[in-house]
């Protein structure tokens, strides 16, 4: 298996993301952790398809034999990061910058690929999704993961696939039957990057139905505001008000029927920004407000 390690050089592209520490008079970037990858472990095989995922591990490297042991910490919280691309493009490779703020808190990240709209159209990507939450849980034990702490995240595609990752139930059932939900593992949080809710809204991505769909049951069952339910996952989102790909509306909708079904909520707002437009400075204010709203949901995002 192949291992990378993870560079300060990159730590530098993603400033903003590392800037949620406290000032001090040591290099945020050069002060990252430089943890283990384990690169492109096989997570499930639909027919000749092997679908990968990259662990990220916050082990601690000694300087000689065996070179990496176990940092000894205990059990971790833990990101499953879902790529976005609009169902047509991105991998776990192309954007893992995104996950950095995340591995310099000392968290296990899993950041998965899934089957793209030219490879499986909808619901494989979300089906896969699930396996992959499945496949955290399995390895809990084995890389440290505190079952109670995982956190599924994911921008545009990826934030509409995090939501239905982990709002989804046993016995839902996705386009015309298509998919049905089984026993599916709980996550402790949801961090939706400007994810499409609704479809009724957003333009349905015929791209991702397909030619043949029933457009009104899968705009129904891909909405992820229609499995907003008592006793959900908490829910942040981030989201710009000028947003022409995925439209704002959407977020407001969905957080007013969380706030009414009593489930704990933010709704992060940005006059004026486009999809996925932020500056370095609301990057780190994002992280920050994002680390708050898990402490306030009890998830607990440093490790001791």
């Amino acid at each position: 298996m192949k291992h990378l390690l993870l560079t300060t050089i990159a730590a530098v592209i993603l400033t903003a993301g590392c800037a949620f520490r406290p000032a001090q008079s040591i290099d945020q970037a050069a002060a990252l952790n430089m943890g283990l990858v384990k690169h492109d472990v096989v997570y499930r095989t639909v027919g000749e398809k092997k679908l990968r995922l990259n662990i990220y591990l916050p082990d601690k490297y000694i300087g000689e034999h065996p070179w990496w042991v176990n940092d000894g910490k205990g059990k971790k919280p833990t990101l499953l990061y879902i790529h976005g691309g609009g169902m047509v493009e991105g991998s776990k490779d192309e954007r893992a910058l995104n996950v950095l703020p995340y591995v310099y808190r000392d968290w296990v990240v899993i950041s998965i690929n899934y089957r793209l709209a030219q490879d499986a159209k909808a619901p494989a990507a979300v089906d896969d999704c699930l396996v992959a939450l499945e496949w955290v849980y399995a390895n809990a034990e084995k890389y440290d993961i505190d079952p109670d702490r995982v956190v599924v995240s994911g921008g545009s595609a990826g934030g509409l696939l995090s939501l239905l990752t982990g709002m989804l139930r046993e016995g839902d059932i996705l386009c015309g039957g298509k998919l049905k939900i089984g026993e599916n593992k709980k996550v402790a949080a949801i961090v939706n990057w400007y994810g499409a809710t609704d479809f009724s809204i957003n333009p349905a991505p015929i791209h991702w139905f397909g030619e043949d769909a029933d457009i009104d049951e899968y705009v129904r069952t891909l909405s992820p505001i229609n499995y907003v339910r008592n006793g959900g996952a908490p829910v942040i989102t981030i989201h710009g008000t000028e947003d022409a790909a995925v439209p704002y509306e959407q977020a407001v909708n969905m957080h007013k029927k969380l706030r009414k079904v009593g489930i704990k909520e933010r709704l992060l707002t940005f006059t004026g920004k486009k999809h996925g437009e932020f500056s370095p400075k609301e990057l780190t204010q994002i992280y920050q407000d994002i680390w708050k709203f898990l402490e306030s949901a009890g998830i607990k995002t440093t490790v001791d």
